[in-house]
């Protein structure tokens, strides 16, 4: 659960940093890095099911 919590808020800050203070860039930024973790969960959820053992590659 800390875990958690911690890279939320490294997204939030990274997300702050990047917008130089301006709200529209700032939901801009939110979404891209969103964005970006949906991408890679979806990348390694397919790499763990393709290498996990007795699926064969199906």
């Amino acid at each position: 659960m800390t875990v958690m919590i911690g890279l939320a808020a490294f997204v939030l800050v990274v997300a702050a940093l990047l917008s130089g203070g301006r709200p529209a860039a700032f939901l801009g930024c939110l979404c891209l890095l969103g964005l970006g973790c949906v991408i890679a969960i979806s990348s390694l959820r397919g790499l763990a099911r393709s290498s996990a053992p007795g699926t064969h590659g199906a």
